[in-house]
């Protein structure tokens, strides 16, 4: 009763508040050149709040005139602007008297010397609902600088040395371009090759799927997005680059982009053994599966000792800076081509293609830490050479549809194809605590793969004539296939109580996998009242996998595989399907976005072993409850919550009954009697802008503060988790359910502008606290791991001769483990990094780059400090300074290294890596500009399908992510 009570007070309370904005109103205008008083057509034409922020945004047409309409009771500014021209700001009031305003002629007046240094016009932050919108003039970067460059100025957006991005403490997933997506998700493909000098804004937000987006209800799969908005729509940009340095290195570099209308063709390709790559690991791996054993590539799952599991509390302590990443060394070719247009009135088209053919050249070491009993571990030393060749090929495509006002239709088809040829040798030594040698072992692994994945999404969508009544319908289908063959080799030698013994595996697999999948979801929306929808949702799902392995052992006496290993040899087929039903509710006034549901799921899992004459069957209920809450305080100020539970199902490899040796130091068995998990996931972000002006609009606009925060939390009952059995160096690993893992983060950013120097300075601190549940011989074992950073940023913005970022970033971690409460695993880094570029009007650059990386508390060999130092001098020429010269010191001091730490629920790994040292490089550029003068952005739009298709009324501040890609448009809820 009091639920109903709180929600009746709340709905009265913002339904007074939308009564008591009134009428609204409109103003117009008509602008001219003030000397030859000649009508000023696409001048941008602001609406802005008296805090500043940006309500509506038009542009006036071929006479100059203007017309902005539903503006609601209150103080406003008037902004003109217009390129060669001093901005106009006129305040005014909209209230009951004054409607209607005309503002007359307005007399644009060009700027009194076009050298003169660029005033910034707008704010240089704008919060639009869910979107933080960043001006990229208010922004100052080096000559030459990337979409990266840009985006390491920005408050918190972090982008570490591997090109990977953070905004508001959330990994980036996707980058678009005009609202499009640029070379499919792959985010560095844009930021590290687009120039920092022909954007215009930049815009983080969560992005939804296509459906969510246009019935306004989110599913809780939210992807953390940039879009990135360009300046002009006519012209064309690009850069090519040629180096060349001693021990034979070489980087060769190209990408080209042209600008026409709608029309927007991009390519981009580049060579190079300097571990350079403009792209993200999914161009690397493609989607295709790998075959063979879990390990990847069909060889040992890391050749023992504890190697088969990867990925957890990963913590990256260096890499070389310039060279992207630390995964050996690297030899890259690729290519790409991005292609947008609109065919017709009313189809818009966008789509890639993507090659790359990647050499990896890897030698490693590694010490394991494995516990065995409350005061006692396993630790094996492990050293390892590895080469992988990777052929990927990606190619999407996007087609929408407006077939008229009420209905259109989006199909996405998508195809890659990969070949992956891997060789490996490990040697492994397994001792009991750091003495007592258990085991050696010597393992080769040849592999080969050839994999194919395809994909193809549709979506109809029709908004009936009543608003707010939708319906949609979307269609999914995918499938892949894997083949791969390959020889694993093995002599483990055992060294238990003093008796010896060997074990020696030499086997060639064959193994073919398939998977086929399709889905379709209905959604239907109707409105309650003027703030009220409610949809019902109705998805089914189908999912088909099948695998066929085959394993011969060798025969010594024909000397040819011939022997079937029945242990290793399996044929399964794993099938899942589901239905779901979901209820959603939501209710929206201009400041509160409220959405609340639940789903109910119907699911089974059916897996046939037909080599073992093995069945299982499974059936799931599943609940999905969600729920949403955004309360704007303000139009630079909002706080938002999340709420999401989510079922998991155990894979067929984890329920088979199976087991797997291909490792003998790592034997592996499925248990058929597990259950599905549950997920509660929360998050609540803060974010707050503040602007401190001067007596008038434009003295002091750009002096402002921010306030970013974030708590992400997730807890797990009946978590599918790993119990090992460790006995004289062996594991043998099943998997059951334990409850009580949970994970908890933090992320907080505050950051504002000095005045003198003209920068930034920004604080953010994060904090991690998770908990991992496993079981050790039979003893439950609890991980606790807590993490803490702090980064101070300092960016300068001074726009002329000089650039610098620099950043410090201490972090400590506290592992403790239930198994062995005594032991400590604490661990320290500190990480430092400057980077200057001093430039001159004549063309000279001298650029330096510093970073230097201190930790301790690892394994003996891991502790170590790294000063990697780059630095480079360079001249620029040719008409424009297109050309330029560089010569470039990479690891000056000859120090570079890579170490890695992995903290797992049942043991702790350290990696060092050999990674790319001291090289010279000479290298030229010449970099590509061929705009239209004073061509601004004017890009065409289709006719927005889900601009009106959702609740009535929508907010009056507008804004949103942008239309047509990603989220949805200006004016529609979220």
């Amino acid at each position: 009763m009091r639920y109903k009570i709180l929600f009746i007070v709340i709905f009265l309370f913002t339904a007074a508040a939308s009564f008591s904005q009134g009428i609204p109103g409109s103003i117009k205008g008509v602008l001219r050149d003030s000397t030859e008083h000649q009508a000023l057509r696409n001048a941008t034409v602001s609406i802005l709040h008296s805090d500043s922020s940006s309500f509506k945004e038009s542009l006036s047409k071929e006479d100059g005139s203007f017309l902005i309409t539903n503006i609601p009771t209150g103080d406003y500014i008037l902004k003109v602007t217009f390129s060669s021209y001093e901005p106009r700001l006129t305040n005014f009031t909209i209230d009951s008297i004054n409607a209607t305003l005309n503002a007359g002629i307005i007399y644009m007046q060009p700027h009194a010397h076009e050298l003169a240094e660029v005033v910034v016009e707008t704010p240089p932050i704008i919060i639009k609902k869910d979107t933080f919108e960043f001006a990229a003039n208010a922004f100052a970067t080096k000559p030459n600088a990337t979409a990266e460059d840009l985006l390491k100025k920005l408050p918190g957006v972090d982008v570490d040395k591997d090109g990977n991005i953070k905004a508001q403490g959330e990994s980036v997933q996707r980058v678009l371009v005009n609202g499009k997506r640029f070379f499919g998700d792959d985010p560095r493909t844009a930021t590290q090759n687009l120039p920092s000098d022909v954007i215009d804004k930049i815009q983080v937000f969560d992005d939804q799927n296509d459906q969510s987006q246009f019935t306004g209800f989110d599913d809780g799969n939210r992807v953390k997005t940039i879009n990135i908005v360009t300046k002009k729509n006519s012209g064309s940009f690009g850069k090519f680059v040629a180096g060349a340095g001693d021990k034979g290195l070489y980087n060769v570099a190209a990408n080209y982009s042209m600008f026409k209308g709608d029309q927007q063709i991009s390519f981009i390709g580049q060579l190079n053994n300097t571990n350079k790559q403009n792209f993200t690991p999914q161009d690397i791996f493609g989607s295709s599966g790998r075959g063979g054993s879990r390990g990847g590539g069909g060889g040992f799952r890391g050749g023992g000792g504890g190697s088969r599991r990867g990925g957890g509390q990963m913590q990256q302590l260096q890499s070389l800076n310039a060279n992207s990443n630390n995964n050996g060394l690297i030899t890259t070719s690729a290519a790409g081509l991005n292609y947008r247009d609109v065919w017709g009135k009313n189809t818009e088209v966008y789509g890639s293609y993507f090659y790359n053919n990647l050499l990896t050249e890897k030698e490693q070491n590694s010490q394991t830490e494995n516990f065995v009993t409350n005061d006692s571990s396993l630790f094996n030393n492990q050293a390892q050479s590895s080469s992988r060749r990777n052929v990927n090929q990606r190619l999407n495509f996007n087609i929408e549809t407006q077939f008229d006002s009420l209905n259109s239709m989006i199909i996405r088809p998508n195809i890659s194809y990969q070949e992956t040829n891997n060789n490996s040798i490990t040697k492994t030594t397994t001792t009991q605590g750091k003495a007592g040698l258990l085991n050696n072992a010597d393992a080769t692994s040849l592999s080969n793969n050839k994999g194919y994945n395809g994909s193809i999404d549709a979506l109809f969508r029709h908004r009936f004539k009543t608003k707010g009544r939708t319906f949609s319908l979307g269609l999914t289908g995918s499938g892949n296939t894997n083949d791969a063959n390959g020889n694993n080799y093995s002599l483990t030698d055992y060294y238990n109580s003093g008796i010896d013994s060997s074990y020696t595996i030499n086997q060639h697999y064959v193994s073919s996998t398939k998977a086929q999948g399709i889905s379709a979801t209905a959604s239907y929306t109707e409105p309650i009242g003027k703030k009220s929808l409610v949809e019902l949702n109705y998805n089914y799902s189908y999912n088909k996998n099948t695998s066929d392995k085959v394993t011969y052992d060798y025969d010594s006496a024909t000397e040819k595989f011939t022997t079937i290993d029945s242990l290793l040899t399996n044929n399964y087929e794993n099938t899942y399907s589901s239905n779901r039903v979901t209820l959603n509710y939501r209710f929206q006034t201009e400041k509160i976005n409220f959405s609340v549901g639940n789903g109910i799921q119907f699911g089974n899992l059916t897996s046939i072993n037909n080599t073992k004459d093995i069945n299982l069957t499974q059936h799931y209920t599943n609940l999905y409850p969600t729920a949403n809450l955004t309360y704007r305080f303000s139009r630079t100020s909002n706080l938002r919550f999340n709420y999401s539970g989510r079922t998991s199902q155990p894979n067929a490899m984890q329920l088979q009954p199976v087991i797997d040796n291909s490792d003998p130091l790592n034997v592996e068995i499925g248990n058929p009697n597990l259950k599905q998990s549950f997920t509660h996931s929360f998050r609540a972000l803060y974010n707050n802008f503040s602007f401190n002006r001067g007596n008038n609009f434009s003295s002091d606009e750009n002096n402002f503060h921010n306030i970013f925060a974030t708590i992400n939390a997730s807890f797990t009952t009946n978590d599918i988790v790993e119990a090992v059995k460790r006995k004289n160096g062996i594991d043998t690993v099943t998997y059951t359910n334990l409850s009580g893992a949970y994970n908890i983060s933090a992320f907080f950013n505050y950051g504002f502008q000095l005045k003198k120097p003209k920068s930034n300075l920004n604080f953010t601190t994060n904090f991690t606290n998770s908990k991992d549940a496993s079981i050790i011989n039979n003893t439950i074992n609890y991980t606790n791991n807590y993490t803490i950073g702090e980064t101070v940023k300092f960016t300068t913005n001074l726009k002329k001769n000089f650039d610098m970022n620099f950043s410090a970033t201490p972090t400590y971690n506290i592992v403790r483990y239930s198994f062995q409460s005594d032991q400590s695993d604490n661990y320290f880094s500190q990480n430092l990094s400057v980077g200057a570029t001093y430039y001159t009007t004549s063309g000279w650059i001298l650029e330096s780059d510093f970073n230097y990386t201190a930790y301790s508390g690892r394994s003996d060999g891991y502790n170590t400090a790294v000063p990697l130092w780059n630095a480079s001098f360079a001249k620029q020429f040719l008409k424009g300074k297109a050309g330029e010269l560089r010569f470039s010191v990479y690891d000056l001091l000859n120090q570079n290294q890579s170490i890695t730490r992995t903290v797992e629920p049942t043991y702790i790994r350290d990696v060092q890596t050999k990674v790319l040292t001291r090289y010279f490089m000479l290298t030229f550029t010449y970099n590509l500009r061929n705009f239209s003068k004073g061509q601004q952005q004017e890009q065409r739009r289709l006719p927005d399908f889900r601009r009106d298709g959702n609740m009535p009324p929508p907010p009056p501040d507008g804004g949103g992510p942008p239309p047509g890609g990603g989220g949805p448009p200006p004016g529609e809820p979220s």
